[in-house]
């Protein structure tokens, strides 16, 4: 029961709820343990229950092809989601699975009706809560969108070099991320074999976390420190890139989660748009060879 209640008192949705009041929640939570990867529920699905992450990470994703998977969100121990099946009887909007071992507390829409109504006093200020922060969830994916949105415009334009591309990305991502932030980007040089920086915008020392940095080879994308993360650009036959970004001030788990879910969709666009740029410049000398070898033939 303690750790029920020191998980629901770290909850914003909760937040300025009298602890007794907390304590009586408490004793209608259920434990719910999934393995990494595991589904708690899919999209489509009927649902009636609302979640609390006591340890472990939860993906919200949507699916957008196929099996393919856009990830809407990807939350933390003192985090909830699922509220919307508090509200109404609707199909769950998005999948839901664990990111390694998780541990929740799922609350019935019914164990929640009965305790608002032992204390009818709470009822409104825990829905007022639910909106706000239905509202802050909102604000943030639209802000994504607008990201985004920007983004694939630019990335359909025709770019004359990688190096062009990467430096105009990073321009152009940097100002949309909440806060102040300092980028770098640096593109791989197959002809010397590693990396060179191509763009860096802002006043943030990244020599100070170099050592710190995956190696090149490999492609995850990691929060190199609490304010620093690092982007990798995968290609199919050596790493394109990457990028570096640094916020000059302190992030919550939950601002890392948002921005670094943000970036890792840029970067899948980034790489598809390098790989292209790299396609078209291959088959342009190929063409350029057959035409010499062509003309000399024919001398």
């Amino acid at each position: 029961m303690d750790d029920k209640v020191k998980l629901i008192k770290s909850v914003r949705l909760l937040d300025g709820i009298p602890e007794k009041h907390l304590t009586a929640l408490a004793e209608f939570l259920k434990s719910v343990s999934l393995d990494d990867g595991a589904a708690l529920f899919e999209e489509g699905s009927k649902g009636d229950c609302l979640y609390f992450i006591s340890s472990g990470q939860v993906r919200i994703s949507k699916r957008v092809s196929g099996e393919t998977f856009k990830d809407l969100a990807i939350l933390g121990p003192g985090d909830c989601f699922g509220e919307m099946a508090l509200i109404d009887d609707v199909a769950r909007s998005a999948r839901a699975s664990a990111v390694g071992a998780t541990s929740l507390f799922e609350l019935h829409r019914q164990d929640l009706h009965t305790w608002l109504g032992s204390h009818p006093e709470l009822a409104m200020e825990f829905f007022a809560a639910l909106v706000q922060e239905q509202s802050k969830r909102l604000r943030r994916s639209s802000t994504e969108v607008a990201l985004l949105y920007d983004l694939s415009n630019l990335l359909l334009e025709r770019t004359p070099s990688p190096k062009d591309l990467l430096a105009r990305v990073v321009d152009h991502v940097t100002p949309h991320l909440q806060g102040s932030w300092s980028s770098q980007a640096q593109l791989f040089n197959a002809y010397n074999d590693e990396m060179e920086l191509v763009s860096s915008k802002g006043e943030a020392d990244f020599a100070a976390v170099q050592d710190r940095l995956p190696p090149p080879g490999e492609t995850r994308s990691v929060w190199v420190d609490d304010v620093t993360y690092y982007v990798s650009l995968p290609g199919p036959k050596h790493p394109l890139g990457f990028l570096l970004f640094r916020s000059q001030n302190p992030l919550t788990n939950d601002e890392r989660n948002e921005t670094g879910r943000t970036l890792a969709t840029v970067a899948k666009l980034l790489s598809t748009a390098l790989e292209n740029i790299e396609f078209r410049t291959d088959e342009l000398l190929r063409e350029r060879l057959k035409k010499t070898l062509s003309h000399a033939s024919g001398l």
